[in-house]
């Protein structure tokens, strides 16, 4: 049994701008755990993809003032890839209590101001948020001349998956990476882009140059361009060389496309050397250099990263803390150490007698 986890799996590409229909609202989030703001604040939805069932939870009711929001990470973790998946929300950003639409209703002499580009843009952007995406597309289109308005078509295409156009549109936003968001900013719009960075780790972003090129790496994906996927993360580490949504995004790629390329296992490995078990994000890195080593045929040290990974549990998601010591258990197996997989299959089975094939590797394990 190798050391696998699930294949990204999504209704639509990892980023995510799902808009909220009725009054002026932003969904968020991936398949199964979304995330709503409205007019009278945020909302959460949870689900189980394919069965229908669903749970909504209201999170944050606006209150008065508020702030412009910032990028925020959060999990999404899973069981392994031969298994099933969960997520957990992503927390709330914070917004003004006027809304993105009313602050794009300028008054008359303010339009008297505003470039033809600044108007259509202010118009397409209105329409994603009441979730008219073909009425949001000539806007945009006219206002292309502006960064911001070939990133936003962008992900309104991604999100569409008409790849191909998504690709010439973000290859425009960067031409002049530092002018995206100049727009958002500008009008101070709390808007967010989620993107699904890997299959367990999410993170929330307002408009910039980073969040173009992550969405351009999924659109790269999506097109099963993983070379080029890969090269473009290169060119954008070098920007922003110590971001760990960055290597997080890199490591998903190449383990999963380049499992068996040993130059890109051992270069996952040596950008990963002196990481430490600081956060979730960390956490989520060291499960894969974890993974990079097992490629390598070093399950001992794969074995020893997860152990340590293990060793913190604060702030960790449950599933994410089962997944890991799954996945020892498995290595164990690996290695001939029987006694230490039934352990490990026994804990994750006394929390939940269903995750992944455990019950199956247990009853195989004592029958030995």
């Amino acid at each position: 049994m190798g050391f696998r986890f699930f294949k990204r799996v999504k209704i639509l590409p990892g980023v995510t701008l799902n808009l909220g229909k009725g009054v002026p609202s932003v969904s968020v989030g991936p398949r199964g755990a979304k995330a709503t703001i409205g007019a009278k604040g945020i909302s959460s939805s949870l689900g189980i993809p394919g069965t229908g069932a669903s749970y909504q939870k209201k999170l944050v009711s606006w209150g008065s003032g508020g702030s412009k929001p910032s990028s925020r990470s959060t999990a999404k973790t899973a069981s392994s890839r031969t298994s099933r998946a969960a997520s957990t929300p992503a927390p709330a950003p914070q917004a003004n209590t006027q809304s993105d639409y009313e602050k794009l209703n300028f008054g008359f002499f303010a339009k008297l101001t505003l470039s033809k580009e600044e108007k259509a843009m202010a118009k397409g952007v209105q329409a994603c948020l009441i979730n008219d995406f073909a009425g949001a597309e000539p806007h945009l289109k006219q206002a292309l001349p502006l960064p911001d308005a070939a990133f936003t078509l962008g992900t309104v295409y991604l999100n569409m998956q008409r790849y191909e156009e998504a690709e010439k549109l973000f290859a425009l936003a960067e031409q002049t990476p530092n002018r995206i968001g100049e727009f958002y900013q500008k009008y101070a719009l709390g808007m967010t882009f989620h993107l699904a960075i890997s299959t367990f780790y999410e993170a929330d972003f307002p408009p910039c140059m980073l969040v173009s090129y992550l969405s351009h790496v999924e659109m790269l994906q999506q097109l099963k361009r993983c070379s080029d996927a890969c090269k473009l993360l290169l060119d954008v580490q070098k920007r922003f060389p110590d971001n760990l949504d960055v290597i997080i995004s890199l490591a998903d790629i190449v383990l999963e496309n380049e499992p068996d390329n040993e130059e890109w296992m051992n270069t996952l490995v040596n950008t990963t050397k002196n990481l430490e078990n600081d956060s979730y994000a960390h956490a989520v890195l060291l499960m894969y250099k974890a993974e990079a080593f097992d490629n390598l045929g070093m399950t001992d040290a794969a074995i020893t990263t997860l152990t340590n990974t293990m060793r913190k549990k604060a702030d960790r998601p449950k599933e994410f803390l089962l997944e890991l010591q799954y996945q020892r258990g498995v290595l164990y197996q690996k290695s001939g150490k029987n006694a230490q997989a039934l352990k490990d299959f026994n804990a994750v089975y006394a929390e939940d007698p269903t995750y992944a094939n455990v019950a199956q590797l247990i009853k195989q394990l004592n029958a030995n």
